[in-house]
Formats: structure tokens, sequence, C-alpha cells
């Protein structure tokens, strides 16, 4: 036993009897048998206790949603032990669980209501383009480890499942807006009815902000003087979203439920960790349709079909002439002439020739530029046999993209098959064996097994002990096996002969292999019932294996000076030990606080990421690649029931991303105050200051000219019934 393990156990041994007196404060009374012990879903499928589930999970509720004042799903991730949340720039977020990740986070899945959000073009999540609003979210499920047993491949590391409010659970009207800083203008709207057998919710939203201020040297040259360019731009966000939800219950034995959303709108971005970014707007128009029906065919069994289908085009536009004649240092009024040219093309046909360059490789400085569909069929099967819950399915899912900036080979697609189940022994009253297994098929000839064991001890109601082991192996994506880009130089008679292989940037890789994970853990739950709280902890040690990285090879075949291509490769591993621990701890009906901390230590051997001679040989990181300590602590009073006020910090150790550098730790504390008024028609006005970085100073989030300032707003919300 290393000094990491000896120093987890000693903190485990240490937390469990420190958790005992505080559930013993007091006289418990009959009331406290009934421990209230949060249901959970999305660890194996079935409805369970969180102190019964075969993994670590977080619940982020309506309450917490509310009293932590953040504006965005991947912000609310902040709040989970193991998680790490940045801002890519102003609106693009960024999300992961135990670090070790670039700006297109792609280990991690992500489910609205069970339906996967993640997109098969980029390998990632776009946030900003879900047709979600806080205010639609019910909880939020965060599964902390490993989840590819219950949801499949794309949840290697862990899972996220946002789970929206039934529109049987509210009623009437709710209207709301926010305004502040970086000139924020964002409404909602929602609208919810029932008769007792159909039931609606719609929700529509705008948002709106001009983001942070940036310079870009790129803009300031001799080729924009003619439009008087100061290199000034701003990451900006305008986006227009709606989604519909509807239940039909005709019987007490069936039910189905229907969701369909739209989201469209246009972002400027560009990457912020050099002095000199390209920056372009890029438009999404994003849609999905999503359908259940559910049948109770037992007093213990229930049968479940669903399918749905996203879609997501992004679109940026063309570079300019200027643009690609800066790019290439081409000066002012100067011919063009490089060594494979047949004479220098003449300084008055350069813009002829720079449009048919830009033509022939369709040319963009910002390459979120493409398609991605995603359809999904599923039959799940829930019963009790027995001592045992079982839940079992199968699942058919078909995923294309096309990108003529990032699969310069042309459209491609993959069908996967999948097989899932899951056991719930409950062994004795006190003993509980849970079993997962999932497994995978793709057409690209590749699959992936993997499997999940629990054993949880339950010596009273409200703690328990668990110890599991879980083996999953994650399925490639599109872009990662199929991305291939370059540069042509075409034809132009008489001074370039013929089409020219310049730069071949990234070369496709079709025969990945499965990335794997194994881990161990030990858990322990302890309800606090006369706090209305708990105690969760976690110890975990993975080891990945076999991860896809880039990797640079030598290619001689262009005609650039460096020589070389990227491609994707299955180079990577490296191993995550530590801890986790939640706390909610509840000592007045007007007082609460959640605390989260981790603490990972990642350990990992030298490994190749190119040929000898390219820019990069070694993956060797001085600093961590994964934050050594990461907290946040959430507390909310209400001095009087109409008025609430909160606070929360946050703290992230210093850390070097795979692609946005070094990052030094941070502090950030963010405040809230809410008055509510309740007027003579029944309707309830609320209004809400907001905040974030209080107390500063600003701070670096991913890349180096991305600051995270002070930031100010007011919100009101107003409820009809």
């Amino acid at each position: 036993m290393n000094r990491t393990d000896l120093r987890l156990l000693t903190l485990f041994c240490l937390l469990v009897p420190v958790a005992q007196p505080l559930c013993a404060e007091g006289l418990l009374d009959e009331a406290d048998f009934f421990i209230d012990i949060p249901e959970v879903t999305s660890a194996t499928r079935m409805p369970q206790k969180i102190s019964e589930a075969p993994a670590s999970l977080t619940v982020i509720d309506r309450k917490m949603i509310e009293a932590s004042g953040l504006q965005t799903i991947p912000d609310l991730m902040r709040l989970v032990p193991g998680f790490q949340t940045y801002l890519v720039n102003s609106n693009s977020y960024g999300t992961t669980y135990h670090g070790a990740s670039d700006d297109y986070p792609n280990r991690l899945e992500v489910m609205v209501d069970g339906r996967s959000v993640y997109l098969p073009l980029l390998s990632t999540v776009i946030w900003e383009s879900l047709s979600i609003n806080l205010d639609d979210i019910e909880r939020i499920e965060v599964v902390r480890g490993s989840n590819v047993p219950t949801q499949g491949s794309n949840a290697f590391l862990g899972s996220i499942n946002i789970i929206t409010r039934e529109p049987t659970a509210s009623s009437g009207i709710n209207l709301s807006t926010l305004f502040g800083s970086q000139d924020t203008r964002n409404a909602h709207m929602s609208y919810a009815d029932s008769n007792g057998v159909f039931s609606y919710r719609l929700s529509a939203s705008h948002e709106q902000n001009d983001g942070n201020d940036h310079y870009s040297e790129f803009y300031t040259g001799d080729w924009f003087a003619a439009d008087g360019s100061d290199g000034k731009w701003q990451d900006d966000l305008s986006r227009d979203y709606l989604n519909i939800s509807t239940t039909w219950t005709p019987d007490l034995i069936n039910s189905f439920w229907f969701q369909f959303g739209v989201d469209r709108g246009a972002a400027t971005t560009g990457a912020l960790d050099v002095e000199s970014p390209h920056f372009a707007k890029r438009h999404h128009d994003s849609s999905f349709q999503s359908v259940k029906f559910n049948r109770l065919y037992s007093d213990h069994g229930t049968l479940q079909l669903s399918a749905y289908h996203n879609a997501l085009e992004l679109s940026t536009p063309s570079a300019t002439i200027d643009e690609v004649l800066t790019d290439f240092e081409i000066p002012v009024g100067s011919p063009i002439w490089l060594p494979f040219f047949a004479a220098p093309i003449p300084a008055d046909e350069v813009p002829d020739y720079v449009q048919a360059l830009i033509e022939a490789n369709a040319y963009h400085l910002i390459e979120q530029d493409g398609k991605a569909e995603t359809t999904d069929l599923e039959l799940q099967i829930t019963d009790r046999i027995g001592r045992a819950d079982i839940v079992a399915g199968m699942g058919y899912r078909y995923m294309s993209a096309d990108s003529e900036i990032l699969l310069q080979g042309g459209g491609v697609d993959e069908e996967r098959s999948r097989a899932f189940g899951t056991v719930n022994f409950n062994l004795t009253d006190r003993w509980q064996l849970v079993s997962g297994v999932m497994y995978e098929y793709s057409s690209e000839s590749t699959e992936g097994f993997s499997y999940r064991n629990a054993v949880i001890f339950k010596p009273n109601n409200g703690r328990s002990f668990r110890l599991g082991y879980s083996s999953s192996e994650r399925l490639p994506s599109l872009l990662e096996r199929y991305g291939e880009s370059g540069i042509v130089f075409p034809a132009y008679a008489p001074y370039v002969s013929d089409t020219v292989l310049y730069d071949y940037n990234s070369s496709p890789n079709p025969d990945l292999e499965e990335e794997s994970i194994s881990s161990w853990e030990l858990g322990f739950y302890q309800a606090l019932p006369a706090q209305k709280g708990y105690v969760d902890l976690r110890l975990f040690n993975e080891h990945v294996n076999n991860a896809i990285f880039s990797y640079y090879e030598t290619y001689t075949d262009e005609l650039d000076s460096r020589q070389r291509v990227r491609l994707n490769k299955n180079i990577g591993n490296w191993r995550n030990e530590g801890a986790e621990l939640q706390i909610k701890y509840q000592p007045t009906n007007d007082l609460w606080a959640v605390l989260s901390y981790s603490y990972i230590n990642t350990l990992y051997n030298e490994f190749r990421t190119g040929d000898v001679g390219t820019r990069k040989e070694l993956f060797d990181h001085e600093d961590t690649m994964t934050p050594e300590h990461t907290a946040s602590l959430l507390i909310g009073w209400s001095p009087v029931p109409d008025l609430q006020l909160s606070a929360t910090h946050f703290y992230m150790d210093s850390v070097k991303w795979i692609e946005g550098g070094y990052r030094e730790a941070y502090n950030r504390t963010d405040l809230r105050a809410a008055k509510q008024w309740h007027l003579d028609n029944g309707s309830e006005l609320e209004t809400a200051l907001i905040i974030q970085n209080a107390f500063g100073p600003a701070y670096e989030e991913f890349y180096r000219y991305n600051e995270f300032d002070r930031r100010t707003y007011l919100q009101l919300k107003l409820k009809f019934d």
C-alpha cells in the first residue's frame, strides 16, 4: 500500500466515527426512522435510494439551483465533487470529471431526461444548443465514476442526467428576466396545464449578451487597414429556444410522453490562448424529438419503449481573402511565389487566386462547421423476481456527421447496437449485491464489454458501506476515427500547373481501438435525519488505458516545412486515486449548507505523442493535468420566510489543461439575495440580486486571455397560478 492509499484509508476511518455523533445528536423521535434519503434512477435505470446505488451520486435539486445563482448547467457542475467546469470563452463551456481534458471534453455522458445530447461531429456537448432553461429543470443526477454498464460508451468517466419538470407537477404561467454584466438580456416564459389525462408544459427563452472585450493583432495588419479594423472583438451570444413536453395517461396501465425542442442562435468564438486569435460568428440550429411509452404489465413489471432524434447544424463563414493573405503573411501589393509555382502570381491576380484557394479548401478559420444527427431506439423491461430487482433491454443508435472542414474525406456514419442488464440482489435486509453489464457493437467492427459489481452493507436504515469494482470500454467517436483536413493549392495557369498538397493537417485512423478504464471504489453514506442532511464519502482508484490522443507523424509528401500530420492513436494511460466528500447539513429550518470536496492524485508515465523531430514528442506534463484539490461550499439562510440569502465559494487548484495550458489556482465567491412579494391575485413576484466573483480578483479560465471578473445581475420572476 502506497502513501496515498494509506492517507485515503485513514481519512475514511476518521470520517465514519465522526458522522455517528452527528446523527446521534439529540434523541431521535419516531419520525426519524422515516429517513428522507433521495431516490435516483441514473445509476441502474431503477428507482433506488442514493444510499443503495452501486456508484456515488450527487443530486442537484431546485433548492440548490436557485440558491447558487448560477446561470448555466455546466456552472452547476462546480457543486459536484470531482467535477471541473471552465469557460472556453464567454459563452462556451467545458465540463469534465477528474480533469485530463481539453476544450472538447469527450468522456462524459450528458442526457436530458435520458436522451443523450452527445454530438458525434465534435465528440462533445454543445451546451448552448440544448434548448433548456434552468427553470425547466427539476433536478440533475450526476454519477461520479464510470457508468458505461448503465448508460453506454459515452459515460466512460461518469454521466449527467438532467431531469426536467413534469407537466403534471406545475400549472400556470412563469415569467422571468435577467439583465446585468456583459449587457446580459435574458427572458424566459413557461406555461403548464393539465386535465388529469393530458398534461403539457411549454417553455420559451431568449438569451443575449455581449461577452468579454478582446483584442487580436491578427486583424490589425495591412490587409485590414482599409476597413478601419482595430482588432477589437467580443465573444457575444444571441439565441432563442423552445421546448414542449406532454404526457398522456389514458388509463392506469399505459402512459405516453413526448418532448420536442428547437434552439437557434449565434456566438462569436475564437481560441483565447494567443495574442492574435482568429474569430468568427458560429451559428447553430438544433432540434430534437423524443417519445416514450410505458406499460405496467404486472404489479412489479414495466415495459418501456423510447425513441429520439437529435439534429444539429453548425455554420461559420468562409475565410475572407484578407484573412487568408494575413494567415500566409503575404504583404499588401506583393505577388505570391512559392517554390512549386511555375512563376509568381502577379499582385493584381492575387485576390482571384486566393478566392480559388478558399473554394478549393472550404477554407475556414474556425472549424466548428458541419451537420450531425443521432437516432436512437430502445426497449427496456423492469421487474422483480423474488428478492431481486432487474432491468434489461436492448437498443440501436444511428449517428451521422458531415463537415467540409473536419471531415474532408466525406460524410461518415455509424450504427451501434447494445444490450444491457442490471440485477439488484437483496441478499438479506442488510446485504445487497448489484451487478450490471453492457455490450455494445459498432458497424466499425469494434465492440465494447463493460460491467460493474458492488456489494453494499446497510447496518441500519440511514447508513451504508459500499465496495465496488467496474471495468468499462469506450468506443471511438466518428470524429476521432475519420477526422481529416488539409490545404491544397489549386492549379492556376500559367503560374501553378497542378493542384499541390501544401499541408496535410490531420489524417483519419479507422483502426482505432477501444479505450478502457478499471476502477475500485469504497463508499460510505450516512444520513443525518436530525439535520436533514447526509455525509457521502468515496475513495477511488481508477486506471485509464489505451486512451485516444493526438499523435504527430512525419509526413514528407506535403510541402509545408513542418512535414507532419496529426492523427489519433490509442497511446494514453494514467491512474487517478483520491477521495470525494459531500456533506449536507441543516442545523435549523432556516439555515443549510452543502460542502463538496475532492482530492485527485493523477499518476502517469511519459508516453510518446509524436515521431522524433515533430513538434510534440512526449506527453510529460510538468504540472498536473488534473486539479489536485477542488471544493465548493453553498450556504443558504432565510432570516424571514420571504427573504433568502445565499453564498457560494469555489476553489480549483492549479492545472495544465491539454489544450488550454497552465492555469493558476483560483478562489471565487458568489452572493445572492432574493425577496418575494405575494400579490393579491395569488401570484408571486421575486427579485434577486446576484453577484458572481464578488470579492475578486479576476482569474483566468482555461485560456490565458479568458478572464472571469466580477459580474452583477438582477433577476425578476413572476408566477401566476
